[in-house]
């Protein structure tokens, strides 16, 4: 249970924090409506599919073997842009109510499922949200940096 607050703390933490960033100098960087958006991607895109592969697979085959994959960078742009830090705040906490839903469906079972992942290695349910909330941080990283300019 801590780890479902902790996923939703950690959304309203990137809301708060592309709320106060400045928009990148560098026009290569994602404006911070983008990056918020990204991560609802990510959400929908990444995370609860794999959550389904790992407890489906738990039951009917080997655990599932992934690489490193998220929403393509150019079709995240396009999705974003444009658009306010507010709408893409709502939409990452659309998200990450959904995976919290499907996360408060699980068995115990459920929640020993694995998969393997070619950076983490073989990693079960709790492994997998501990990477969610990993790629959170990383990218609230990039929003405090943009919220001093630097």
């Amino acid at each position: 249970s801590v780890l479902m607050v902790e996923l939703l703390m950690s959304a309203d933490r990137l809301i708060t924090a592309a709320q106060a960033a400045r928009t990148p100098a560098d026009p290569s960087a994602w404006a911070p409506a983008v990056v918020v958006g990204h991560l609802s991607l990510v959400d929908t895109e990444v995370w609860l599919p794999r959550i389904d592969e790992m407890v489906s697979a738990r039951s009917s085959g080997p655990r599932p073997r992934w690489v490193w994959w998220e929403p393509d960078a150019d079709v995240t742009t396009r999705a974003f842009d444009g658009v306010g830090v507010d709408e893409a705040g709502a939409r990452l906490l659309a998200s990450r109510t959904a995976l919290l839903h499907r996360l408060r469906e699980l068995s115990a079972d459920d929640w020993a499922a694995e998969a393997e992942h070619e950076d983490f290695g073989v990693i079960d349910v709790q492994g997998l949200i501990m990477q969610v909330l990993g790629h959170d941080e990383e990218h609230r990283a990039s929003l405090l940096q943009a919220e001093v300019g630097q």
